[in-house]
């Protein structure tokens, strides 16, 4: 099994500047790592920023589907950022970063009211009323840019009942949780069926599909779910959603893994 790589000893930059896309470029350090790369949510959600500026006037993201090819190296990321079709209030933009991702982003002006209400947050404990709970740092390098509080008695590789997590996570530099970060949130949490499982085994995304809500951009505390749908013959399904502290729903995802070992 592939080695995760030492991370720094503290967080660098907040995760608004860490995501900063200039002239079609970023750069990824090795505290953004996840288990042998940088994390798929984060590269993807850089993939957004390149994307935006050609979604035009009053466009906002509204869906992200990327495929991850390879994992992006340290350094430098250059990311081509091609406008796709442009209609009267949604337009379609396409990112290739190299070799390692393929992203199209959705943009679309609002229209309308709401018909009927996003899902509802789980009736978890507040932030405030749970506890601590970092993830390991030698494994997953970017969990150290985030607080992580766990909302229920699930936790990764505890061999409970079912195949979902839930926490509470804020970035330990304030930063306003856009959607770019909501990409790289999605992504954030172990895979659930780690909560039905006793060992790690890497599971890689293949896929990641991202789909926004019209909330405003968050700070502070969001609510992190994410629940194993499929795990079998080599392969899992997960779904993810994102609410903030009062309890809008703001993103929610769905990516395709591998699974690389036996449980």
């Amino acid at each position: 099994m592939t080695e995760p790589p030492a991370a720094p000893a503290a967080p660098g930059p907040g995760l608004d500047e860490a995501m900063r896309v200039v002239d079609g470029r970023a750069e990824i350090d090795r505290s953004w790592w996840s288990w042998a790369g940088p994390q798929g949510g984060f590269v993807a959600g850089l993939c957004l920023n390149a994307a935006v500026p050609l979604l035009g006037e009053g466009r906002v993201p509204r869906s992200l589907h990327a495929l991850f090819l390879a994992p992006a190296a340290e350094g430098t990321l250059t990311m081509d950022a091609t406008l796709v079709r442009e209609g009267g209030s949604s337009a379609v933009v396409s990112v290739a970063a190299g070799d390692a991702l393929r992203v199209h982003v959705v943009g679309g002006r609002p229209r309308g009211d709401a018909v009927l209400p996003a899902e509802p947050a789980p009736a978890v404990p507040g932030p405030d009323e749970c506890d601590d709970t970092p993830l390991p740092v030698d494994f997953v390098p970017f969990s150290q840019h985030f607080a992580w509080r766990f909302a229920t008695e699930a936790r990764p590789f505890a061999a409970g009942p079912d195949a979902e997590l839930l926490a509470w996570v804020r970035p330990q530099r304030e930063a306003p949780i856009d959607a770019a970060a909501l990409v790289l949130l999605v992504d954030a949490m172990p895979p659930a069926v780690y909560a039905v499982a006793s060992t790690p085994v890497a599971v890689p995304t293949v896929d990641l599909t991202v789909s926004f809500t019209d909330a405003p951009v968050a700070t502070g505390w969001v609510l992190l779910r994410i629940r194993t749908r499929s795990a079998a013959g080599g392969w899992c399904l997960d779904d993810s959603e994102v609410w903030d502290a009062q309890g809008r729903l703001l993103a929610r995802g769905r990516q395709t893994r591998r699974v690389l070992g036996e449980w």
